[in-house]
């Protein structure tokens, strides 16, 4: 994880978000990793927490 994102947080990337069926979800635009919006904001994706059968698999990536 790059220092910025450890010193100023997370930032999603605008131009990459898609709906997984659930949440929108997007990755960082500084490190890559995969966010998700919550309630009023974004968090970083954790499966062994978010993981479910209802959500698609598509990526923007594949």
């Amino acid at each position: 994880m790059p220092m910025i994102c450890r010193l100023i947080g997370h930032r999603r990337n605008r131009k990459r978000v898609w709906h997984d069926g659930l949440n929108y979800r997007s990755r960082c635009a500084r490190c890559e990793l995969p966010m998700l919006r919550q309630g009023g904001g974004w968090a970083l994706f954790d499966p062994a927490v978010h993981d479910d059968d209802r959500r698609s698999t598509r990526d923007v990536d594949s």
